[in-house]
C-alpha cells in the first residue's frame, strides 16, 4: 500500500525519516567509496603527469589526493589538467548513479514495498540511470554549442566594414542566444537536483527527463526554491544531529579503550594511525566548517598528524586497517546527508509532478507490475479453465455410471 502524501510542502520534512535508513545510507557508502577510488586514481595520474613522485604525492595526500591548493595553471601540465578534470567527471556520474538507486529505492518504499532489494536498485540505476547522466550533459554540449556560435559571430565581427553590419544584423537573435545560456543554465542545475529521481520514478530517457527537467523549470520554478530550502534547512539540522552521535560514539570508544586501565596509549596511537591516513577536502577547512564541527564536537577530525607514531608492525597494520574503518565512518555519517537529499528530492519530484500534471506518481503501475498481474490473470483463468473441465468430465463420468446402472 502506498504512503499517502499531502502533495504540498508539508511532504518535505519526511526526508529525514525516509533517509534515515540503513539500506539507503548503504548504498551512500558504497556509492562513495567507488567515487573515491575512482577519483584517486585518476587525480593520482595527474599528478604524476606533472612531475611529482609517488612519494610526494602520498606524503602530501595520502589515499586521496584533494590538489586544490596547487598553483593550477602555473604547474601543472595539459595531461594533469584533463586528468583532474577526468577524476572529478567520473566521481560525479558514480554520484548520479548512486543517487539513482536511492532514488529507486525511495520510490518503491513510498509506493508500499519496504523490502525492495539494494542490488536491484544498483541493477537499476546501472541500466537505466545513463539517462540522470546524460541530461546534464546535453544541457552543457548545448550551452557550449550557443557560445561556439557567439564566437564564430565574434570572428566575423572583426572583418573590416562587413563585421560591423553583420554585428548589427545579429544582435537579436545574439541577445535571445544569451538569454537561452542562462535559461539553460538554471536547467542544468535543476538537473543535478531531479533528473535522478526523474529517471528512477518514470524510468525515462535522457529526452523525457529532459523535457520534465523543462516543464518543472517553466511551471514549477518557485516551488522548487521554496521546498528545496526547506530540504536545506531539514536535512542541516537532521545531519549535524547525526554527525553529533557518531562523534560521542567515537569519543566514549576512545574514553572507554584509551583508560590506562585498559588499553591507554596503545589505543590511543591506532587511533592516531587510523587518522593518518585520512584525506580531508578544502571545504571542511573552511571557517564556517570549521565552527559548525567546532559545536559538533568532532573539529578534530579535519586535523589529521602529519607523521605515524613509534610503534610496531602490527600496530602499524592494524592502524592501517582502522584508516580504512575511519573513511567508513566519515562515508556514514556523510551518507545520511546524501540519503537525505535523494530521497527529498524525490518526494519533491513526485509533489511537483502532482501539481502541473495532476499525476500521482505512486499510483502509477511499472511494466514488471503490469506484467505480474497479466501472469497472474492468465494462472486463475487457466485454473478456472481446468476447474470447469474437471466439473464437465464429472459430470458426464457421472452420467456414464447412471447409465450403466
Amino acid at each position: 500500500m502506498s504512503e499517502k502524501l499531502t502533495f504540498s510542502w508539508r511532504d518535505v520534512p519526511r526526508a529525514a525519516k525516509l533517509g534515515f535508513s540503513a539500506k539507503k545510507i548503504a548504498l551512500m557508502v558504497i556509492g562513495m567509496f567507488v567515487a573515491t577510488i575512482v577519483y584517486a586514481l585518476f587525480e593520482y595520474l595527474a599528478l604524476l603527469s606533472c612531475g611529482k613522485t609517488l612519494s610526494e604525492i602520498w606524503h602530501a595526500y595520502r589515499f586521496v589526493p584533494f590538489p586544490f591548493g596547487e598553483n593550477f595553471y602555473g604547474s601543472w601540465t595539459v595531461l594533469g589538467k584533463i586528468l583532474h578534470f577526468v577524476a572529478i567527471f567520473l566521481a560525479t556520474i558514480v554520484m548520479i548513479l548512486t543517487g539513482v538507486a536511492v532514488s529507486k529505492v525511495t520510490y518503491e518504499q513510498l509506493k508500499g514495498d519496504e523490502f525492495y532489494e539494494m542490488s536491484k536498485a544498483i541493477k537499476f540505476a546501472l541500466k537505466e540511470g545513463r539517462a540522470a547522466v546524460f541530461a546534464p550533459i546535453t544541457l552543457i554540449l548545448m550551452i557550449l554549442a550557443i557560445i561556439f556560435v557567439g564566437v564564430i559571430l565574434g570572428l566575423i565581427g572583426k572583418i573590416p566594414y562587413l563585421g560591423e553590419i553583420f554585428l548589427l544584423l545579429s544582435s537579436v537573435p545574439a541577445f535571445f542566444g544569451v538569454i537561452l545560456i542562462v535559461y539553460l543554465a538554471f536547467s542544468f542545475v535543476l538537473s543535478l537536483f531531479i533528473s535522478a529521481p526523474i529517471v528512477a520514478t518514470t524510468k525515462s530517457d535522457t529526452f523525457d527527463t529532459l523535457f520534465e527537467v523543462f516543464s518543472t523549470l517553466n511551471s514549477q520554478n518557485w516551488r522548487f526554491v521554496i521546498y528545496e530550502v526547506i530540504l536545506g534547512i531539514v536535512e542541516f539540522i537532521a545531519v549535524s544531529i547525526w554527525i553529533f552521535a557518531i562523534g560521542r560514539a567515537l569519543w566514549i570508544a576512545e574514553a572507554v579503550l584509551g583508560h590506562p586501565w585498559l588499553m591507554g596509549t596503545k589505543y590511543l596511537n591506532l587511533e592516531r594511525i587510523a587518522h593518518y591516513y585520512l584525506s580531508v577536502p578544502p571545504i571542511f577547512n573552511t571557517p564556517f566548517a570549521q565552527k559548525v564541527l567546532d559545536i559538533l564536537k568532532v573539529s578534530s577530525i579535519t586535523s589529521p598528524p602529519s607523521f605515524l607514531p613509534s610503534v610496531n608492525i602490527v600496530m602499524l597494520i592494524v592502524g592501517f586497517i582502522f584508516g580504512i574503518m575511519l573513511y567508513a565512518i566519515v562515508f556514514m555519517a556523510l551518507g545520511y546527508g546524501g540519503a537525505m537529499f535523494w530521497s527529498g528530492n524525490t518526494l519533491i519530484y513526485i509533489v511537483l509532478t502532482k501539481k502541473k500534471d495532476d499525476i500521482d506518481l505512486l499510483e502509477r503501475k511499472e511494466e514488471e507490475e503490469i506484467s505480474l498481474e497479466y501472469e497472474e490473470s492468465e494462472k486463475e483463468e487457466k485454473k478456472e479453465e481446468e476447474t470447469s473441465e474437471e466439473k464437465v468430465e464429472k459430470a458426464e463420468s457421472q452420467q456414464d455410471e447412471q447409465q450403466k446402472e
